[in-house]
């Protein structure tokens, strides 16, 4: 399967006449985050650009944060950091109680693997999304929420932006927060990823979608919002962050050793010729299993649980390269 360009209705934005409020994860791209906010905010200076920054401690106060800021007036915001910092001020802005759609977030990409990005044409010299800001086109983005659930109840709920991952994903995430590194976080993903691959086994899941109800036993389960993660694997690489659909991809059980002679595909987008693979679209989702499934969103582990999955549409207005 191969990738095709994304085509997205576009809000011009005069940015500014805006402004905006800049929250920094410190520990983006392995604490050299105020290195490199020193660059930018020269850069911000000479544009003559209206901000103000802020750090933030940990992922909870970057959520409360960006809350705050909305309930106390503000509708344009910038993210700097990876990944988990946007989805983190995504979360935050969607917990606030304003309606999302009056919010503007911008990215400045500091992190390891800015997979978020990759979907929307971001360019790999964090320098140089400036002027991609400075081009102030904006999206009106899709976000989806999981609601884990226990006896059928509700229990926690969590936005995301990118892709939610379930089984073989979240189990790589769950031990990769366990080994944390200073080398290269891909290498040890990539690395996390076959410890776990010989380890990790399918699990019979149902499920219910609006358009189908399927039970199988799966080794893994991507929802993808946007095609990239995992530092550049494209598991969905037909999603669409405007069309009000997930893409769903279905990993029935499979060879580890046919997962190694793959890793390539993994990244090119063209996982859609094995058989053990099935893909659809849907915009709300029950997952349920007998036995706890892991789950993950942006790199955060999701509590162990039955999942609902469902689509808001057009909820937020992100700032696009495309």
């Amino acid at each position: 399967m191969m990738e095709t360009t994304v085509s997205l209705k576009k809000e011009n934005v005069a940015i500014f006449d805006h402004s905006w409020q800049i929250i920094a994860n410190p520990n983006a791209l392995s604490n050299s985050c105020y290195k490199h906010w020193e660059e930018i905010a020269v850069k911000l200076d000479e544009l003559q650009l209206d901000y103000q920054f802020y750090i933030t401690d940990d992922a909870e106060s970057g959520k409360k944060l960006a809350a705050e800021l909305c309930r106390n007036g503000h509708r344009h915001l910038m993210a700097m950091g990876g990944d988990g910092t946007v989805n983190q001020i995504v979360d935050g802005i969607m917990n606030s109680g304003v309606p999302s759609e009056e919010v503007y977030l911008a990215v400045l990409p500091l992190g390891t693997g800015n997979d978020w990005c990759r979907t929307h044409h971001y360019p790999r010299p964090y320098m140089e999304s400036i002027n991609i800001l400075l081009r102030g086109q904006f999206v009106r983005h899709d976000i989806g929420l999981v609601e884990c659930l226990h006896d059928g109840q509700v229990s926690s709920r969590h936005h995301f932006i990118n892709i939610a991952g379930f089984g073989f994903d979240a189990a790589i995430i769950h031990k990769t927060a366990q080994t944390r590194s200073r080398i290269n976080l891909k290498a040890v993903y990539l690395l996390t990823l076959f410890k776990v691959l010989f380890s990790h086994k399918a699990q019979k899941v149902r499920i219910r979608t609006e358009r189908e109800t399927v039970e199988e036993s799966l080794f893994s389960i991507a929802v993808g919002n946007c095609r990239y993660n995992g530092n550049g694997m494209m598991q969905v690489p037909m999603a669409n962050p405007a069309d009000g659909l997930f893409n769903i991809m279905r990993l029935r059980k499979i060879s580890p050793f046919k997962v190694i002679r793959n890793v390539k595909n993994l990244y090119s987008g063209k996982l859609g010729h094995l058989p053990e693979i099935t893909y659809t679209e849907a915009s709300d989702i029950y997952l349920e299993s007998d036995r706890p499934l892991l789950g993950e969103i942006e790199g955060d582990t999701l509590p162990t649980a039955d999942y609902h999955i469902r689509m808001l549409p057009g909820a937020l207005n992100m700032l696009t390269g495309l």
